[in-house]
This record gives structure tokens, C-alpha cells and sequence, in this order.
């Protein structure tokens, strides 16, 4: 026969491990939120670019959508009344906010707001400190370099091909060499075509861009192309981005014999546009695009941010052109 004692410190084992059982099924009755608590923090967003006069800053809110849908959440983040300067080591600018129509209202229904300084296009080579300062959120900023001009040069018999495009084969080259800049780390070269098409008793002036491949190598189909897309620069400074004359001739005929058959056309020069982005920029760039793949099993979605006591990406790219001038005379033309 056990003792009172015995008998007494079993119950009381007993009543303990019953009151751990019933919290423990209380406890899965709370809410799981895998998100966590918001810590609101500034987001800066902003892209310096040689291609325009004007350069934006965004500065809004970080925060965590009610539901599980983050597209329903339609609230007005941008946050007022914040001190925006930029410095290149010399000189601070101080942006100034802004405000402009969205062309997609579908989700938010409320203009565009931003901080904005103008006339100014970033230098070459030149580093630049964004710094956002609220009363609300604190201090947030980030730097980035703009990478240096490249040197962009015809290839090769590129004149001639791009001149003559019927007296040449469907595999020609049109080479382009390219000198990049040391700070660039990814690169974005296209072609285009400017043309006047006469339309509705005026001219004017449109431009289509050459593709550089078929979709598929067995449907030579020009409705089914593709174009160049972003890439990471080489390990070397000099490259050669080459088009091929079959996608070119394919681009002027399309033109001539299938958009505009029965309008006069007159095809005026040819234009390679090269991209340099430096390495902020490419890494969100490549963050943001090369984990959307629909055959991949990944739940996790990597972030990318340079910015210092906050989140957001401060980045830049340069934006140079090599202009080839069509004879007078080229084959495609109709007046």
C-alpha cells in the first residue's frame, strides 16, 4: 500500500500535467501571423539616369497588408514634409515634392507622389548621397556611382549591310563593339529602326525595334520574335553585341509590306541604344526578375536594399545611342 505522501505527490503531478495540457489547447486557439509585427521603416527609391533632366525620389512607408493579399492594400504610403537632399561632394541639392497622374489606377486611385529636382542629368563617374530625413520615420540614404560613358562603334561591314540589306546573306552580322565602363555590372543593347510613314495627309515619325531571334528556330514567323533582354557585363572592358542582317531585313519588310503596305514610308536612319546599369541597380533588377520562374518550387523570395537605416534601392544607369543614317535611296523606301 502506497503512502498519504505517495498518494498526495501523484495528484499533484497529475492536476499539473492537466493544467499544462489545457493551456497548451488554448494556446492553439490564438492566431498564428507568420508576418510578425510591423517595424515601420522609410522606403527610398530612387534611379538616376543620364537620359532625362528631371530626377524622382519615392519615400513612403514600409507596411504589412491586412489580409493575406498584399494587391488589396490601397492606402497612401508617401510620406510629407521629408528633407530630400542629394551631394555629389560639392554640391547639395535639395528635391522638392511633387505630384503627377498614375497611368494604371487600377489599384490605387490617388495621384502620384514623389520628390523631384530638376534641370539636372548625374554626371559620369560621379558618386552621389541621397539622404531622406522625416520627423516620423528618421533618417534613411543610400549612394551609388553612375557608371562612365562607353564607346560605341560601328563592326565591321555593319555600314553596308545595314545600307544594303538585300545584298547580303540572311546570316550577316551587324556588329556593334562596345567599350563598357568599369562600374557597370550588367548592360542592355538594342537596335531600332526611325521611319516617316504618311498617314492621314501628314508624316510621321515612329520607330520599331529589330528583334534578335525567332521564338521558334522552326516558324520563322515575324509575330513570334524575341528581344534583347538585360544582361551581366562580360569579364572583359571591350565587347562586340552583334545583330544578324535575316532579323533585320525581317523588321523592314514587316514594315513595309505588312504594317504600312499602302502607305508611303521612308526609312531614315538605324539606331543602337546601349544601357549600362550599375551594380545596385542590376543586383535588384536581377532579385526581382530571375526568381519569378513558373517552373520553380521556391516559396522564399530573396529581397535586395542599399539603404542605410531603412529600406529601398538608390541605383543608376547611363543611356548612349550610336545614330546611322539610311541613304536616300534605300531599298525599302516609298514616296
Amino acid at each position: 500500500m502506497l503512502s498519504p505522501n505517495v498518494t498526495k505527490s501523484r495528484l499533484s503531478f497529475t492536476i499539473l500535467g492537466l493544467c499544462v495540457l489545457v493551456g497548451l489547447l488554448f494556446a492553439c486557439n490564438q492566431p498564428f501571423d507568420p508576418r510578425g509585427d510591423l517595424d515601420q521603416k522609410p522606403v527610398v527609391f530612387l534611379v538616376l539616369s543620364t537620359d532625362r533632366d528631371v530626377q524622382f525620389v519615392r519615400v513612403e512607408r514600409s507596411y504589412v497588408p491586412i489580409g493575406n493579399d498584399p494587391l488589396e492594400y490601397t492606402t497612401d504610403n508617401f510620406v510629407p514634409n521629408a528633407t530630400v537632399t542629394m551631394s555629389d561632394g560639392y554640391l547639395t541639392m535639395r528635391f522638392h515634392d511633387t505630384t503627377f497622374s498614375r497611368f494604371d489606377t487600377s489599384r490605387f486611385k490617388f495621384p502620384l507622389r514623389a520628390y523631384a529636382f530638376r534641370p539636372f542629368i548625374p554626371r559620369y563617374g560621379v558618386q552621389y548621397e541621397i539622404t531622406a530625413q522625416s520627423s516620423e520615420l528618421g533618417t534613411a540614404g543610400g549612394k551609388v556611382i553612375v557608371p562612365t560613358r562607353p564607346s560605341l562603334a560601328l563592326g565591321a561591314l555593319a555600314s553596308d549591310v545595314l545600307n544594303n540589306p538585300g545584298s547580303h546573306q540572311s546570316g550577316d552580322p551587324i556588329p556593334f563593339e562596345v567599350l563598357l565602363s568599369d562600374i557597370a555590372k550588367g548592360f542592355f543593347g538594342r537596335l531600332f529602326i526611325e521611319y516617316s510613314v504618311y498617314h492621314s495627309g501628314e508624316w510621321i515619325d515612329e520607330r520599331a525595334e529589330v528583334p534578335v531571334g525567332y521564338t521558334y528556330s522552326g516558324l520563322k514567323d515575324f509575330k513570334y520574335v524575341t528581344y534583347a533582354q538585360p544582361t551581366r557585363r562580360p569579364t572583359s572592358h571591350q565587347m562586340i553585341q552583334a545583330y544578324n542582317n535575316e532579323m533585320y531585313n525581317s523588321a523592314l519588310i514587316n514594315l513595309a509590306y505588312t504594317k504600312y503596305l499602302t502607305n508611303k514610308i521612308v526609312f531614315n536612319r538605324v539606331v543602337f541604344q546601349f544601357l549600362q546599369v550599375e551594380q545596385n541597380l542590376y543586383d535588384y533588377y536581377l532579385l526581382a526578375h530571375a526568381f519569378n520562374d513558373p517552373h520553380s518550387m521556391r516559396l522564399d523570395q530573396p529581397d535586395f536594399s542599399n539603404i542605410a537605416g531603412g529600406v529601398g534601392v538608390v541605383g543608376a544607369y547611363t543611356l548612349d545611342s550610336l545614330v546611322h543614317p539610311l541613304p536616300e535611296n534605300f531599298i525599302y523606301n516609298r514616296q
